[in-house]
Formats: C-alpha cells, structure tokens, sequence
C-alpha cells in the first residue's frame, strides 16, 4: 500500500511569509528552487508554503482575490510546489481564513464587530501600538462564499498532498450584523453582555459560537476533500489550546484529520497540550508547529540554540507528534539559510528514532481536559467589556490560577516533575476511562448527566478520582446544582463557598503522613476560596478548613504582612471516600494551583494514595526529567521516552538514571538503548525490569522487550 505523505517522517517545515506590497521590492527575490534546496538540507520530508496570507493576498494568479503585486505575475505558488516534487518533498498548502486584510479592507459589512461595537484592527504582539490584524466574521454569507470559491480556485490550480487552513478560532466575541441576526434567528432577543457561567443563556450562547466555529471549519474541510478526495486537512488548533474565548470544543476536533498548532510557552503546558493534542487527533501523528526564532514567532532573526530546537523537537516526538519548525522569509523573498543547516542537526537526531516511535501510549493518570468548563468562574457578572475580550485588549485577560485550563497544566507539571505517566481526556475518551488507574478533575465546573454517570461506572467498578473545586456542581447548560452531581462519588454535598480568598487545608490527624511537614497548626496554604461542604456517611475527612483571623479584603488585620490561619474549622477540605470498588479524594478548594514543592507533594501523595498497582513507569530523577512510555504490542517491547529538559541550556548531563518499568505478567527479556539496540544493565524483579541509563544528556529511547 502506497505510504501517505505524513507516514514518511515527523520532519517538516514551514515557509512564513505574511509580506505586504507597497514596497515594490517586497517578495521580488523569492526564490522557490532556493527554498526547496533549503527544505532538502535540512531533511524535511514535506513543507508547508503559502496560497495566500494574513494580507489576504494571494501567492498565486487569481480570479477570486487580489494577487500580490510584488510577485509580478508569478505563480508563485506552483514554483514553489513544483520545485518541492522536483526533490522529492510532499507539499502542504495553507490557506488563512478570518485573519484577511484585503477582504476586511474592501467588505466592510463582513469586519467582525467587538463588545464596544468597534470594527478595528487587532493589536496582537506588535511594539508599539501598529494594529496589523484584519479580523473577518466566519458567520458572513458572503465571506463564507468567497473562502468556497477561493478554496476551489487554488484545488483547481495545483497538485498538492496536504493543506494547512489556518485561524480556525475567533478572534474575539462578535457581535456583527450576521452574528446579531443569526442569533436573533436560532436563538432569539440579543446577544448576552454579560459573563455568566451560571446562566444558561450565557451558555447557550457559547455554545453557539462553538456550533458556529464547527460549522465553518468544516465548510473548509469538505470544500478541500470535495476537489481533492486524497487531501488530509490539519486545521490550525490554536482554539484548543486556549480558553473558552476562541470556540474550541471536541466537536471541532471531528473537522481536522489531527490537531496542529504553533504553540510556545513553557515546556508543563506544551507537553499537556501535546498529550491532548494526541487524545484528540483521529490520524497520529500530531503536530507542533514551533518558530526557530526567540522565543515565538514575532521575533525575526534571534535564532534559538540548537540545543533548545533539538528538545522542542524530541519533547513532540516522545508525545508521538511530528515537529514542524518556521522560516519567516525576509520581506525581500530570502531565506535564513544558516537556519536550515542548523535544523538539519536537529533533524538528523530525529530521523534515527522516528522507526521506533508509535504504539499504546501507557497512561496511569488521566487528566479529564473539558471544553465546557475551560472558563473561570471568577468573571461570573463581569461585562465582556470589563473583562478584555474586545479589541482593545486581544488576548491579554488572564485567567486565575484555578481556571479549569491553568489548573489542569499546573496538574500536568506536578505529575512530570514526579515522573508519573500521564495523559490528557476528554467526552471522546469516556468508554475508555478503566484504561487509567487514576482520573482527576481539576475544577470541571461545567458537568453533563452523561459524564457524571460515566465516572460513576468508572469508580464502582473500581477506578479512582481526585476531583476539586466546584467539580460537577453546574450543568452542562449552566444551571447551578443544589448539590454536586458526583456528590455520592464525593461523599459531600455542596453547602456554600467561603468569602476568604486565602483559606487553608489543616491535616485531620488520620493521614497526617500525606501531609509531610505540615500540622493542623500548620496547615497548607491555599491562595484561594474553599467551598464549604457537608459529610455524607462513610466519608474520611483527611483536612478541615481553616480560615484566617480576618477576611483579607477587608481593612482589619492579624498581621500586617500575612494573613495566618485562625483555628480549624469542622468544614471538610479533603476527603476519601469508598464508593462501589473504587476511591475519590475531593478537595473544596482547586489544589492542583499550589505551587510550592512542599504543597506539590502532597498533592502527589494523594496521587499515589488512590493508585491500585504501580505505575507503568517509576523513576528517581531530577525534575527535568519526562518520561512516556509507549507499548508495541506486535514487536513484543515497551519503547521509554526519557526527556532532560532542564531550564538552563544546555543540559547538565545527569550519571545513573534507573528506570523500573511494570511488566503486567510478561516475561522480560532483555533491555537496550534505541536505535543502537546497545544492551542496557537491567535487574528483574517480580512483575517490573529496573533498567540503568548510565549517562542521559538530551533524550534517551529505552526498550524493554519480552518474550
């Protein structure tokens, strides 16, 4: 069977070029054999290049838009796929939708419209105050007929393997004559003004813009695969990496073969998102995109070091994805080309592993990622306005720390640092729960029937949750419960909330030993409210409530610097609570948010507590170090991704890493280092394999075979 384009390899490359023309030599030395020879240098096996761009102009000639002037006539574009094929690489074209200049500049009634009733352009990551993004409203029917036609246009005028349609999220609330009128329509009166994760009309209309997002990605999708049935199409998945803001749901994963975006930020929340990036993608791998330049894609020429590029690119192979890296070509048409020849040092790494990736990815703790809870209760009354979603502020409102999304990466860095195998789920995974021996729901306010009852099953036949915060206390449709749905599972029900903002969890005296360092006197600090909660029989409270002397935002003080805690309470904190074969921890304020080592702990302890058996991977190491572990089940071995991704590059090499993998009654027979298969010293225990890595710089790929 004839190998599709993303089967041949996880190196690829991108060529950014979102160049304007008013400078006549803009693009005039673009040179599509240079870049191509670019592209083959540095061993990409497929290269994403550009139909049109965010000018909203087009690279190749057009009878739809407008064509670039710099580009003088030249079909750009299909020199730059014909020189591609010519060396053998497969071809991506993208394609940007919503983010469009030219089209914002010459269909006025199509501008997406903002809270304050502004049409203007958006202010994203530019110095100084320059507004460089047109936004275009996904709801015109016109703008829905240009991309149609435009799409057609650029199937109908080259031969290409994949497409790459970008933007797939909105940029900001809208509230355009289309938006107005379609609501107006399907849902009736105006569009709500005020945040409200209570209110189910609210809700209703999220869920509107999430329907409305779905709706259009797919026109795009079905579009592209109508002319070229052969076509994969990998949306841009910036919307499921964000907040609620931009519309992502798992409904729009259905419309991408598999996820794929350019992500930045710290290494915790990357390889959470590339965990959820793998959940939800249907066709493996998925794709991060990440710029060579530092430290994103709004720098031109500082250039990260090889040593940074070689673990970006390692950290989305041991999380199964493929790694795409940018040139931003100068405005003039050339290219860095000191660039590709230190990729290809990147990507010469890459290459002797990609045979050995793939597999059941072994996942012990399974962190539920919810796009109906993906909110913060904490802008519940605030204006759209006042709370920054409009263009005066794109993207800069800042979730709290226990935002479900914050909370579920802050989650996601324990677990790493503590080197437990984890992964992300979400509505797509719940037939599949009993795969994981632990599930947490870090604050998932927002719960249907259906998911409750599936952790419900999921514990009575024997699994574990460590659930927190106003977990499962609204619905799906944003109506507040009188008590949690999973409350039976919790062994609690809701009482009320405290107006403290810094509350503490002070040890019970039953399981103190989850609590090293801490007393009752001592309690764990929490920046945050607790809710208050009332014990149903069978219950084991672990930790009370313990409240400082004071409201800290009132005038009145204990201490002028602090706010210490005042006696306990006799209100729940913590609880364990049997319910059929299974165990729930619920805790009433959002733990996963602590941040001190010593507050992390414990929150691992309580990992561990609720662990049946031990986890598919165990390792003593410094927290730099990741390690996933996949199963090949038809060549008999378990592949261990062992990354060292240490904050200050590059790595200090770390002596004696040991490893005890868990067998689940399989025969070992021998463990080795890939691709070398040079034999590792290993030590056969009961049921698991302790495998030594004598010297771990970067990244080391372990087998552990059997028989």
């Amino acid at each position: 069977m004839r190998q599709r384009w993303y089967e041949k390899s996880i190196r690829r490359n991108l060529l950014d070029f979102h160049i304007d023309e008013w400078n006549p030599l803009f693009l005039s030395k673009l040179d599509p054999a240079h870049f191509a020879e670019c592209a083959a240098t540095l061993k990409s096996t497929a290269a994403t290049v550009f139909a049109n761009t965010h000018t909203g102009l087009c690279n190749y000639p057009t009878t739809v838009g407008e064509m670039h002037a710099g580009l003088k006539g030249r079909d750009a574009l299909g020199e730059l796929i014909s020189a591609l094929h010519r060396r053998g690489i497969d071809v991506v074209v993208y394609y940007v939708m919503i983010f469009a200049d030219w089209y914002w500049d010459n269909h006025p009634d199509a501008r997406i419209v903002d809270a304050n009733g502004q049409a203007i352009k958006v202010l994203i990551n530019s110095k100084g105050s320059p507004r460089r993004f047109s936004t275009t409203c996904p709801n015109n029917v016109d703008y829905r007929r240009f991309v149609v036609a435009q799409i057609e246009e650029i199937c109908d005028g080259s031969e290409f393997e994949g497409v790459w349609p970008d933007m797939t999220f909105w940029p900001t609330i809208c509230y355009c004559a289309s938006c107005r009128e379609r609501y107006s329509r399907e849902v009736g009166g105006e569009i709500p003004r005020v945040i409200d994760w209570e209110d189910p009309v609210w809700v209703g209309f999220q869920r509107k813009r999430q329907e409305g997002m779905v709706e259009f990605g797919q026109l795009v999708t079905d579009t592209f695969k109508k002319k070229k049935p052969h076509l994969s199409v990998a949306h841009q998945s910036l919307a499921f990496h964000a907040d609620w803001s931009m519309g992502g749901s798992l409904e729009l994963a259905g419309v991408t073969d598999w996820l794929s975006a350019d992500l930045y930020g710290e290494r915790y929340g990357l390889s959470l998102f590339a965990k959820l990036f793998y959940s939800l993608s249907r066709i493996k791998p998925f794709e991060h995109i990440n710029t060579w330049c530092w430290p994103d894609i709004h720098e031109h020429l500082i250039t990260r070091t090889e040593d940074h590029l070689r673990l970006t690119a390692l950290s989305a192979m041991a999380n199964h994805g493929a790694i795409v890296f940018i040139d931003a070509i100068d405005p003039i048409g050339t290219v860095h080309t000191r660039n590709y020849a230190t990729g290809r040092k990147v990507y010469a790494d890459v290459e002797k592993y990609e045979k050995e990736v793939g597999g059941r990815f072994c996942q012990d703790v399974g962190i539920y990622y919810s796009y109906e809870s993906n909110i913060d209760l904490k802008e519940n009354g605030r204006g759209v306005v006042e709370a920054a979603y409009t263009f005066e502020n794109t993207w800069k409102h800042v979730s709290s720390p226990t935002a479900h999304r914050n909370a579920a990466i802050n989650l996601a860095r324990t677990l790493i640092q503590h080197h437990i195998p984890f992964g992300a789920l979400t509505r797509k995974d719940l037939g599949r729960l009993s795969d994981r021996q632990v599930i947490c729901l870090p604050n998932v306010a927002l719960m249907s029937a259906e998911e409750a009852e599936a952790m419900r099953a999921y514990v009575r036949n024997g699994g574990s949750i460590l659930a927190t915060g106003k977990t499962s206390l609204i619905s799906a449709d944003g109506r507040r419960q009188p008590t949690f749905l999973l409350a039976d599972l919790f062994g609690c029900d809701y009482v009320g909330e405290t107006r403290e903002v810094v509350t503490y969890c002070a040890p019970s005296g039953v399981r103190d030993e989850l609590f090293p360092g801490f007393l009752p006197t001592y309690p764990v600090t929490l920046y945050d409210t607790q809710l208050k909660v009332r014990t149903r029989k069978g219950a084991e409270v672990i930790a009370t409530l313990s409240l400082p002397y004071t409201d800290p935002t009132e005038s009145r003080y204990s201490s002028i610097l602090t706010d210490p805690p005042a006696a306990p309470t006799e209100s729940p904190s913590i609880l364990i609570n049997r319910f059929g074969k299974g165990q729930v921890v619920y805790a009433a304020g959002v733990i996963e948010s602590w941040e001190h080592d010593s507050q992390r702990q414990v929150l691992v302890n309580l990992v561990r507590l609720l662990a049946s058996r031990p986890f598919f991977v165990e390792c003593r190491a410094p927290k730099s170090v990741e390690i996933t572990l996949f199963m090949q089940e038809d060549r008999k071995r378990y592949v261990a991704n062992v990354l060292n991704y240490q904050q200050e590059l590059p790595n200090i090499p770390i002596q004696g890493l040991k490893l005890r993998i868990r067998m689940d009654g399989r025969k070992p027979k021998g463990a080795c280092m890939l691709p070398e298969h040079a034999p590792l010293r290993n030590t056969v225990a009961p049921d698991s394999v302790e495998v030594e890595i004598p010297v771990l710089k970067d990244f080391a790929m372990v087998e552990v075979s059997w028989q």
